[in-house]
């Protein structure tokens, strides 16, 4: 329990803590704080984004976590991109879920596999320099990666 300057009263339970291994935990289930994605170059034209969601000490998290996914043209992850990739967009087979496409080759509801990981493969002949921008299941905040260039494409 805390009392916040204002005179409100904050009250936890015993399982919303933060360990001392560097885990956030509400109601007993260990919470993102952090969000990396990792981008490697594939087959022909294809890149994959790996999207880990991690604790504290940058240890994965397992278990199922759901957030949103786009492409966006802007280092800051603001806005959808103009440009739409020639192929698929969406998960690589046996590394997660896509639950939901909200628009089309540019943004997706996902899902990770139970290790915490989920892996987005973008397939684009034009090797667009696209951001991949990953809504923080924490924050809501956008996380970015830095920018596909030609190299990131096999």
């Amino acid at each position: 329990m805390r009392v916040s300057q204002g005179g409100t009263l904050h009250e936890y339970s015993a399982d919303d803590r933060v360990d001392l291994g560097g885990r956030f935990y509400l109601s007993n289930v260990a919470v993102g704080v952090s969000v990396t994605l990792t981008i490697a170059a594939a087959g022909a034209n294809i890149s994959e984004v790996t999207i880990t969601v991690k604790d504290g000490a940058g240890v994965a998290i397992p278990g199922v976590h759901h957030f949103d996914v786009w492409l966006s043209d802007a280092a800051t992850g603001a806005g959808l991109t103009g440009t739409t990739a020639s192929g698929t967009v969406t998960v690589k087979a046996a590394s997660g879920v896509v639950i939901d496409t909200h628009t089309a080759k540019k943004a997706l509801r996902v899902q990770t596999l139970a290790t915490g990981i989920f892996v987005l493969e973008i397939t684009d002949t034009a090797k667009t320099g696209f951001y991949v921008a990953v809504q923080h299941p924490l924050t809501g905040k956008a996380v970015v990666s830095a920018q596909l260039v030609t190299a990131s494409y096999g």
